[in-house]
């Protein structure tokens, strides 16, 4: 058996939305989530966020080549300042709770993270 890692190299962001509060994203991610899946946001150091990857999807095989030959992934991502965590968030607008996932110890993440909050107004 032969087993590798392949960690991401680069990210390209195509999409970089803002939001004015985690409740908005929140309501934004459950409104968007399949039926079959349960909508959630992920944290790290005070940004609350959701990444779509494209790289992996039906969008276009270029994509997905580049990843697997460059360590290139392509993602839309949506976020909001979110100074502490907390394991939920609550839209009362639409009457749902998002689980909040604490994924500060995703290296990859944490340095697009950190790229958000150095690059974004």
């Amino acid at each position: 058996m032969k087993i590798s890692s392949r960690p991401v190299k680069e990210y390209i962001i195509s999409s970089l939305i803002k939001h004015d509060s985690p409740d908005n994203l929140a309501r934004r991610t459950a409104i968007q989530s399949h039926s079959m899946a349960s909508p959630y946001v992920k944290w790290i150091d005070g940004v609350v966020y959701r990444i779509l990857n494209l790289t992996f999807g039906s969008v276009d095989e270029r994509l997905t080549e580049q990843f697997v030959d460059n360590g290139i992934m392509w993602v839309d991502i949506e976020y909001a300042e979110m100074p502490t965590f907390a394991s939920t968030i609550n839209s009362p607008q639409e009457n749902i709770v998002v689980p909040v996932i604490n994924n500060s110890s995703d290296s990859n993440e944490k340095a697009l993270i950190m790229w958000i909050k150095d690059n974004s107004q």
